[in-house]
């Protein structure tokens, strides 16, 4: 079974929390880390994986929160 996958990424005004593959956002965030506090909760509900990027697109984490 594939497990989910959030993805917090960059916004032109502030942060995007994304379940993968899919088009509008979970949750909206000013601060990235508020968006990376919201995507761990959510990625550890699903016991799935968080993407975290940079502002220019790159991956800098991928944990994964499953047992």
């Amino acid at each position: 079974m594939a497990k989910t996958t959030f993805v917090v990424k960059s916004h032109k005004d502030g942060w995007h929390v994304q379940k993968e593959g899919k088009r509008s956002p979970e949750s909206f965030h000013k601060k990235k880390a508020l968006a990376v506090k919201k995507g761990r909760t959510l990625a550890k509900k699903s016991k799935g994986y968080l993407k975290i990027k940079a502002k220019t697109g790159k991956i800098q984490a991928k944990r994964y929160y499953g047992e």
